[in-house]
């Protein structure tokens, strides 16, 4: 006999079919249930034809599907003991069930493996989580290969949107027809990756930003991953995330256990809004993520781009000044401070302050920024080695490799094997001596190289066991210094994920500060990460990472929707260019409150070169409407944008904040809105619409509406 189970979040439910024979499955996860059908009468309108020329019994898609049984797509659970225990029949041992979570214990006595397969339903975001535990209670090691998290989808669910990208294009997002056979990404880089990130939204075709039924699937884990979205020959639909294991990397002995990363899924009837909404809400209010230190996100100066290695006193004090005058209220030195380091090509490992440079350390240079009402931070790359330095000449053997083969540099390094405990315990007392010897609030956390021969101390595959203590180290450090925060900073954003996010404040989404590939960029990155986690840099023109140039207001503008900072050499602004730049960092403390705290709605627009979005209040009295055109418009006149993330029973001042002014060039008449405050109500806005003006290429329009 099955029995059902049932949670529900605020908007949505996900039911369970158990029985003990089997492991249970999904049979419903959608809508939130309301209904008061008996338990009876849901298995008897879920039960399955068996179709001819088929297995004689129902195959059900478990939550982790067994070639055993029967299921011949991708199998949940792939592994050995010595060729023995290969496939596998779990039954159900235990259900332990609260308001809003449910592990199943599983047992499969002949292959001697237990599954403790664990859901949690967030009620206020929504956001499902789901990991197993896989324990070896059998004599013989077990060999894993691969366990994956499953759920299933409706079968109507027929499109994919997919995240991809590269180093300075992160976060790019493609639409992929989902009819038959499986779609399949991954990662062998060791790290989260800027080309094949563990994104996935599944959805009705035709979704959008606003309407639609949308499942959205991410894995919380630094390190090697993928996913598999199948259709199986009989109609039916499935998402699969795992880590994804190198060749002998997890070996199991008796009562050893190996544990999932996380897989967060949500679902949404309110298109894509829907799925943003609920990661967001979820990573501000869950405890399992580190909170901010300060009540608000300060405003970066980071002196990359403005010096890169030369680092000299005169220039630095000069810059700190200037920041000041600006408004800024963190200043981060980034690479180049420490010994030999005047390049790329030597000294990371070697975490001592350069003499030549700092005589007499970086208190000077530290208290001056503190006495300058600014925060210090400082740039690290702990889980480096230049090949060229005295750490690495000292200690090859810390590095991760496979003795018997020459390794590929990358970035002219290599990376130090973090589970070798002497040079974990190296890289701790440096950062800690540091942090102790002076007062720094904040730290770039920089990963540059992707991992090759990762290698163990004995050569045995070692990425797991890699991000395990890279986790270990972040948390140490926390641990010790509890007002420290830390940016996940990675060839930009080569590690945006929930893993890594248990342990930093801030991700650095990417290396590029140009604004119109920012505008692409935040975007994507919007729609599982929320914006005041996202490091947004206002950059000099031409751009340094495309030669791009673009004017003040656009790129200033565009970094306004996340947490704010600078990139350029301010010593170089002129007095016009600095007096404009100070009111816009006054512009940003001012609206920070909402945009770091508001609903974000991406708008659907016609026109594939506009970007819309919003930010609005939890009481919806305020919204902040940013509108970007990025190439010449695809119709002489432009269209309108239909405001549905107001009330409607409420009506608005109507505010342009800024704006990049067209010539008589392109327009002759402007929309009267944009030189006059008007009052409309909310109803109208979202049903009427509110016409856009023509406008430039990389041009962008800030719009405030106020209720009153």
């Amino acid at each position: 006999m099955s029995s059902i189970l049932t949670l529900s979040g605020k908007t949505s439910s996900i039911v369970f079919k158990a029985s003990n024979e089997t492991i249970p499955s999904v049979i419903y996860w959608g809508d939130r249930l309301n209904c008061n059908l008996s338990e009876g009468d849901i298995v008897t309108t879920q039960d399955l034809p068996v179709p001819q020329a088929f297995l004689d019994e129902v195959v059900e898609i478990s939550l982790l599907p067994e070639e055993g049984q029967g299921f011949f797509g991708n199998p949940g659970l792939i592994g050995n003991a010595d060729g023995h225990s290969w496939t596998t029949q779990f039954k159900l041992e235990e259900t332990i069930k609260n308001d809003h979570s449910v592990k199943f214990i599983c047992v499969d006595s002949v292959a001697k493996l237990r599954a403790s397969i664990e859901l949690t339903l967030d009620y206020e975001s929504d956001i499902l989580q789901k990991k197993i535990v896989l324990a070896n209670l059998g004599d013989k090691d077990y060999s894993l290969q691969n366990l994956s998290l499953s759920l299933p989808v409706p079968s109507f669910i027929n499109e994919l949107m997919v995240f991809r990208g590269r180093w300075t294009q992160e976060f790019k997002t493609e639409r992929i027809d989902w009819h038959e056979g499986t779609y399949a990404r991954e990662t062998r880089k060791g790290r989260t990756s800027n080309d094949n990130i563990p994104y996935l939204i599944a959805g009705r075709k035709g979704f959008s930003e606003e309407t639609g039924t949308v499942y959205g699937f991410h894995l919380g884990w630094s390190g090697n991953s993928g996913y598999k979205a199948s259709v199986l020959n009989d109609g039916r639909r499935i998402v699969q995330f795992s880590e994804l294991l190198l060749s002998g990397e997890i070996s199991l002995k008796k009562n050893e256990v190996y544990e999932t990363p996380i897989m967060y899924a949500v679902y949404s009837s309110s298109g894509l809004n829907g799925i943003s909404q609920g990661f967001h809400s979820f990573l501000r209010k869950s405890d399992t993520f580190i909170n901010h230190k300060r009540d608000n996100r300060p405003v970066h100066f980071n002196t990359w781009e403005a010096v890169y290695f030369t680092h000299k006193k005169e220039k630095l004090f000069e810059l700190v000044d200037k920041s000041a005058e600006l408004g800024i209220e963190r200043f981060i030195l980034d690479d180049g401070w420490f010994r030999g380091r005047d390049g790329e090509r030597a000294g990371l490992g070697d975490w001592f302050v350069d003499e030549r440079k700092y005589p007499e350390g970086l208190g000077e240079l530290v208290k001056y920024v503190n006495s300058k009402g600014m925060e210090f931070g400082l740039w690290f790359e702990p889980e480096m080695i230049n090949p060229d330095s005295d750490l690495f000449r000292n200690h090859p053997e810390w590095m991760l490799k496979v003795d018997e083969y020459k390794q590929r540099l990358g970035r002219y390094q290599y990376v130090i094997n973090l589970s070798n405990e002497d040079a974990y315990n190296y890289i701790y007392q440096r950062l800690d001596s540091l942090l102790s010897q002076y007062n720094i609030g904040y730290i770039k956390w920089d990963m540059n190289r992707d991992l090759s021969q990762p290698g163990d101390s004995d050569g045995k595959p070692s990425v797991h066991n890699q991000v395990k203590h890279l986790y270990r180290l972040l948390g140490s450090i926390e641990e010790k210094h509890p007002n420290v925060e830390i940016e996940s900073c990675s060839s930009g954003g080569a590690r945006a994920d929930l893993g890594i996010l248990k342990y930093t404040n801030r991700v650095w989404a990417s290396d590029c500060n140009d604004p119109h590939e920012r505008q692409i960029i935040q975007r994507g990155f919007s729609y599982f990460l929320p914006p005041e986690i996202m490091g947004s840099h206002f950059g000099p023109s031409p751009a340094h990472t495309t030669g791009r140039m673009a004017s003040l207001k656009f790129r200033i503008l565009t970094s306004l929707f996340g947490h704010l900072g600078f990139e350029q050499d301010v010593s170089t602004l002129t007095n016009y260019e600095r007096i404009e730049l100070k009111g816009y960092v006054a512009l940003y403390k001012k609206l920070r409150p909402l945009i770091h705290t508001g609903s974000l709605y991406r708008l659907d627009t016609s026109d594939r070169n506009l970007l819309a979005f919003a930010v609005t209040s939890e009481d919806k009295n305020e919204s902040i409407l940013s509108i970007a055109q990025l190439a010449m418009p695809e119709f002489m006149l432009p269209e309108k944008l239909y405001l549905k993330f107001l009330d409607p029973d409420k009506k608005y001042e109507v505010d342009v904040i800024d704006r990049i002014t067209p010539t008589a060039g392109i327009m002759k008449k402007e929309p009267d809105w944009l030189n006059e405050r008007i009052l409309v109500n909310g109803e109208c806005l979202a049903k009427l619409g509110l016409q856009l003006p023509v406008m430039y290429p990389d041009s962008i329009l800030l719009i405030r509406f106020k209720s009153v």
